[in-house]
């Protein structure tokens, strides 16, 4: 009975430092995506922290600034037509955006800013942009 109390109070002991250091980690990584946005999205703050206020996950954040710095219309009109129910890839089409282009967006931020989005996968990687075909004298070679 006396080591089920010990390991009680224990596990409240730790759960009273790792809950806190938890909340330090979560903060940590929101200033780490706020800075990876700012640095594709510079001057957009204000308008990151208003829609993480609102509960906007990343990705919408994202695409909302993108969407706005490509159509030249205002983050609160792009956010307007999303929350009036369109979607993301329908609003970028009304704006002449390809919606392609929005995970491309997502990508140069997720990348810190390496990613152009102009590059495939195998250009990213440095891999050729063909795949050799068979050598001469196998079935299907030259």
């Amino acid at each position: 009975m006396v080591s089920l109390i010990r390991c009680i109070a224990l596990a409240v002991c730790v759960s009273l430092v790792a809950f806190p250091s938890a909340a330090f980690a979560q903060e940590d990584d929101e200033q780490m995506m706020i800075g990876r946005i700012t640095a594709v999205f510079p001057g957009t703050e204000d308008d990151i922290q208003a829609m993480r206020d609102d509960d906007y996950g990343w990705g919408v954040i994202i695409m909302t600034l993108f969407l706005s710095q490509e159509s030249g219309r205002s983050v609160g009109d792009i956010r307007g037509m999303f929350e009036g129910g369109k979607g993301l890839g329908e609003i970028a089409q009304e704006l002449g955006i390809h919606p392609g282009e929005l995970g491309k967006a997502v990508a140069a931020v997720m990348s810190g800013g390496r990613s152009e989005g102009g590059t495939t996968a195998a250009e990213g990687r440095g891999k050729p942009d063909r795949v050799p075909g068979p050598p001469a004298g196998v079935p299907g070679g030259p």
